[in-house]
This record gives structure tokens, sequence and C-alpha cells, in this order.
């Protein structure tokens, strides 16, 4: 009996030394950072221009950029002791003809859409995207995220 014991906990142990050691090996690792911070931007790509970006506007809080076309980008960077950046993109999606509920619910989304599209052309590109004004993007942003809830829902 006391030998079926100690083998059950040596099993036991060594299945939690082996989930140990996958952790912290360098893909679990990768994968867990990711998880709490975003992915690594690499220098050169539009991901890296839009965390810098980020960084460079808000400290890496909450920034958003547009396409013009509905997109809204939620962008938010960390920068490392050791010069990585990593981003985390939430992205939402506002369809230009897309009827709510309400009459009045219609046109806000309408005139939402329009002040994204009148934005991006107007203001600086960074790759495909234009840098929105905080108010604006918080507010284009949260009309995206209401439009996925209520398409989610139906």
């Amino acid at each position: 009996m006391k030998l079926r014991s100690i083998k059950k906990s040596r099993i036991a142990s060594t299945f939690i030394a082996l989930c140990a050691i996958a952790l912290t090996g360098t893909q679990a690792t990768a994968s867990c950072m990711d998880a709490m911070f975003g992915r690594v931007a690499h220098e050169g790509t539009e991901l890296h221009e839009l965390a810098m970006t980020s960084l460079n506007q808000n400290g890496g809080a909450d920034t958003y950029f547009t396409n013009g076309e509905g997109r809204v980008l939620d962008v938010k960077a960390k920068q490392f002791d050791d010069g990585r950046v990593r981003v985390s993109v939430v992205r939402v999606y506002i369809p230009r003809n897309y009827i709510t509920g309400t009459h009045d619910g219609t046109l806000a989304v309408e005139a939402t859409y329009d002040r994204l599209h009148e934005l991006a052309q107007t203001g600086d590109k960074l790759g495909g995207y234009t840098l929105l004004p905080n108010s604006v993007g918080a507010d284009a942003f949260q009309c995206g995220t209401d439009i996925a809830m209520a398409l989610d829902s139906e």
C-alpha cells in the first residue's frame, strides 16, 4: 500500500516538473507573454509603427486608429527594458449602412462612419491607418463594439 502511494507521488511530482519545464520553455513563455501583453512588434512593420505611435501619444495606453472604411483599431503597447515592444490590437468594424432599432441610432452610426472617413482623408497616415483623436476614437470603438454585440445576439 505504501509503495503505491510513493509511486503515485513520484508520478505527480514528475508531471508537475514537466509542466514547469514546458512553461519556462521559449515557446510557452512567448505564448504567455502574448496573452498578457500582446505580440512582439518587429521594427519596420506596420504593427511596430502603430505601437510606437501609441507609446508616443499615450504612453502605450488606448490609442485609436481607423482605415476610413469602418475599421477601428484600439492599440495598446508596452516597451520592455530589453527594447522589445509588445502590442495588443483589438479591431471592430462599423458597417456603412448599419440599421439599429431606432432612427436616431441609425443616424448616429452613419455619422460616426462618415466622421471616420473624413478623418482618414485628412489625417496623417501610418501605413493604411490614420490616428484618431482619443475622444473620437473611443466613441467610434464603443460604437463598433455595440454593433458587434448586437450582431452576435441575433
